[in-house]
């Protein structure tokens, strides 16, 4: 009986490892039109830095024209209950690179799709600054940050 108050102290008093945050994706808006251009932000909120990979050999359509769009998030669309990747995003390719985000630090990463229909955004990052690391397929200490929902018509 008397253990259950000093794990609430203890958990509310003591100093213990300070919670890591998920880096945020921000979006401007909840609607875009198909081929819209999209300003996808990732927010580093932690006092640490974080590593991303980012594809850059991805492109979107604009006017008929092919404008590249290095990307690093899994761009998902809703089909029923369940989310698949659209054909877009780091998990297509080769040409794959990391970068750092300092404490506080934001990256605004731009894209169109052609494709509509109910959409979020995944991003893997690893906490701590990886410098010239290779980005690899599923690279060991992962984390994953998914943007909120938002309609492509």
């Amino acid at each position: 009986m008397t253990r259950l108050p000093i794990v609430i102290f203890a958990a509310l008093f003591l100093p213990g490892t300070p919670a890591v945050k998920q880096p945020l994706i921000v979006l401007p808006n909840a609607h875009y039109a198909v081929h819209e251009q999209i300003r996808a932000r990732i927010e580093n909120m932690n006092d640490q830095p974080i590593s991303i990979c980012v594809e850059y050999g991805q492109w979107s359509m604009k006017d008929g024209k092919l404008e590249t769009t290095p990307l690093p998030f899994i761009v998902q669309r809703k089909l029923g209950s369940k989310w698949s990747a659209l054909l877009i995003g780091p998990d297509v390719g080769s040409n794959r690179h990391s970068r750092v985000l300092d404490p506080k630090e934001s990256a605004e990463f731009p894209f169109r799709l052609n494709d509509g229909g109910d959409i979020r955004l995944v991003l893997e990052y690893w906490p701590g600054s990886k410098g010239d690391w290779i980005c690899g397929p599923d690279p060991k200490g992962g984390k994953r940050a998914t943007s909120t929902t938002f309609l492509v018509r």
